[in-house]
């Protein structure tokens, strides 16, 4: 299978290298393939995947959480699934991840942990939703998509 990453900055405020988000995410999607997590949602049948990564500013992400959304507060991720395909092509567009790499740096803080280590958090929390995850259903899928981040995270560590 084939990923292909558009990854975009329209932020200035934190520098974040585009390489070494391509090669996490295509770690995370290398990952969800090897633990099956693709075929539970009809991903593996494709030949071309494609996600886009959008790096935003705070004020953006706050607006475009409070249209989607209705929250009148920036968020670190939103995530954007269409998938939409090509059969012809055998070509799935999973959608669009955003993140606010100066959130993700007040979190990182925080939590006491690098920026890279709160971005990879929340590309994988964005990928989850891209394929078809939803914490905000029921608390019980919301502890099954923790439980899956954090197996990702864990397993990125040694990838």
């Amino acid at each position: 299978m084939k990923l292909n990453l558009e990854i975009v900055s329209r932020q200035r405020k934190i520098k974040v290298s585009k390489k070494r988000l391509s090669k996490i995410v295509r770690k995370i999607i290398k990952i969800l393939r090897e633990y099956g997590e693709l075929k539970k949602f009809n991903v593996e049948n494709f030949h071309i995947l494609t996600i886009s990564v959008v790096l935003i500013g705070n004020k953006k992400m706050k607006e475009i959480n409070f249209k989607y959304r209705g929250k009148r507060s920036t968020t670190d991720v939103l995530s954007f699934p269409y998938l939409e395909a090509n059969n012809n092509l055998k070509e799935l567009y999973l959608g669009e991840i955003l993140i606010d790499p100066l959130q993700a740096k007040i979190q990182a803080k925080n939590y006491g942990v690098s920026l890279w280590q709160e971005i990879t958090r929340l590309l994988i929390h964005g990928i989850l939703h891209l394929i078809g995850y939803d914490h905000e259903v029921s608390a019980n899928e919301a502890k099954k998509m923790r439980r899956v981040e954090e197996k990702i995270f864990n397993l990125l560590k040694n990838f």
